[in-house]
């Protein structure tokens, strides 16, 4: 049952109904334009994904336009789907830049404001005890081709994204990585330096659900599944484990 807020957005998922022999996984995809544009992509795969289980995802058809949005709806959206993970991917709009009278540009929202909101998402769900968070960076930009997004507004954000995650022991998405800028290199993005092709969905889809399937099998860990019995308590002498990204 959709709580108040929720009951006007239609959802993307079926309805979840776990066969008796089936060990079933929620993912919930958040997402801005373009993660809703890779919902597709992002199923087919995890379909096909080689695990112990079967990964079924849900959500809401709406993109989400930042981390501020996301981080008011984060509890209400765990309530309502109760997921394994839930994975985050917004954060461009966030970056837009507004031009002032002189000429002088700012980005949208300040990265202070933009750390306080990961901080929001991520204590949702550790309040939950039973939704572990995945948090991607944002995708590269190319600047010389438009004004809205300055790449290195990217990369700061990005740096951001890593410390929260790192700092909050949880998994980061690095769609960064999967995504080449140069103006030499693959046409992962469009003309507009900002969507991404066909070829860099391809990419960032096959890199969340790398992170999504890291996620749900790190959650799988003995030292996890304690940690839940005390709602995240730490546990002396049992160690963490710790993916790539967060080492």
């Amino acid at each position: 049952m959709k709580t108040a807020r929720l009951t006007h957005l239609p959802t993307y998922n079926h309805p979840v109904i776990p066969e008796a022999t089936e060990d079933q996984r929620l993912v919930l995809l958040i997402g801005d334009a373009i993660g809703r544009s890779m919902r597709a992509r992002i199923v087919d795969r995890l379909e096909a994904a080689d695990v112990p289980f079967r990964p079924a995802v849900v959500g809401c058809d709406r993109p989400f336009p930042g981390f501020e949005a996301v981080a008011d709806a984060m509890t209400e959206l765990l309530q309502t789907f109760r997921p394994h993970v839930a994975h985050v991917a917004v954060g461009r709009d966030d970056l837009r830049r507004t031009l002032e009278p002189d000429g002088v540009s700012h980005p949208a929202r300040r990265l202070a404001d933009i750390r306080r909101d990961l901080n929001r998402i991520i204590d949702a769900a550790k309040q939950s005890a039973d939704t572990d968070v995945v948090l991607s960076t944002v995708a590269a930009v190319r600047d010389d081709l438009q004004e809205e997004i300055r790449d290195d507004d990217v990369d700061r954000l990005n740096v951001v994204i890593r410390e929260v995650g790192q700092r909050r022991d949880v998994l980061v998405d690095r769609w960064d990585r999967a995504i080449d800028r140069r103006p030499e290199g693959p046409d992962h993005l469009l003309p507009d330096g900002r969507g991404l092709s066909s070829c860099g969905l391809d990419l960032v889809a096959s890199s969340t659900t790398t992170a999504i399937v890291d996620a749900l099998i790190r959650a799988e860990n003995p030292w996890n599944r304690l940690t839940r019995i005390g709602r995240g308590g730490p546990l002396d002498g049992i160690p963490r484990p710790r993916h790539p990204e967060l080492s």
